[in-house]
């Protein structure tokens, strides 16, 4: 074989290589499918919905994700469903994450009157699914988080005073949140299950053994999160994202 032949022969091996990887890629893209070489591994846009806790989150780097926060302090869930299609539809993402039903129950005063959780709590469940039809309507995919619970007070006189109550047979007021919030919590446990939505559960981030937060996760406050709570919460979303389906 000569030079111009070896050369030739070169080119048509190219060729046939080239051809049989572009086969081998369409092969195994979905049905109907195109194939987006640019855009191949490019990050998901992630909105995060929700009241003060979700704002003060801020844009974690979670993997895969580009992350917009829409996080407004004071809201409860009829708000975040009502700026639902502005600032999530609106917005064009692929995921949103919902977090936050605890202004609910603060709030409404629903913690210390039995007789008004429960219809503050249908009125949480009828606006969570009011925005999980407006996302499927829109064709984005959904995260679901549990609310956190709040932390006891923490000063000596605050611990001598809730120690004095249990033996009172009386519950603290966050005693009586953290109910409101984890039968909620409970509901969008099931309803992620139900429909195969992913989980964040921050419930069990924040208060693994149940009860009350973790003391170093809140502000003086005992609602509001600390710095460290939030890498807690970071470290742990990362970990969950990261996870295969």
């Amino acid at each position: 074989m000569n030079g111009t032949e070896r050369r030739w022969s070169l080119r048509v091996l190219k060729l046939v290589t080239a051809m049989v990887m572009l086969v081998t890629i369409v092969a195994g893209s979905p049905a109907g499918g195109s194939v987006d070489v640019e855009n191949a591994g490019a990050p998901k846009k992630l909105v995060i919905l929700g009241a003060s806790y979700a704002k003060s989150w801020g844009t974690p780097p979670l993997p895969g994700f580009a992350v917009v926060n829409r996080g407004v302090g004071g809201e409860q869930t009829a708000a975040m469903r009502a700026r639902f299609q502005r600032d999530v539809v609106s917005a064009r993402p692929d995921v949103v994450l919902i977090w936050g039903h605890i202004n609910n129950i603060t709030q409404s005063g629903a913690a210390t009157a039995p007789d008004r959780a429960a219809a503050v709590k249908a009125s949480a469940r009828e606006d969570y699914a009011s925005m999980l039809e407006q996302a499927r309507a829109a064709g984005i995919e959904v995260i679901l988080a549990t609310e956190i619970p709040l932390a006891e007070p923490d000063g000596l006189v605050d611990q001598a005073r809730a120690l004095l109550g249990r033996l009172r047979g009386k519950e603290s007021y966050a005693a009586k949140v953290n109910a409101q919030v984890r039968d909620l919590n409970a509901f969008v446990r099931q309803q992620a299950g139900r429909e195969g939505f992913r989980l964040l559960d921050f419930e069990l981030v924040f208060a693994p053994a149940g009860g009350a937060r973790k003391s170093e996760y809140a502000t003086e406050d005992r609602s509001h999160v600390t710095p460290a709570g939030y890498r807690a919460l970071t470290d742990y979303a990362v970990r969950e994202l990261s996870r295969r389906r």
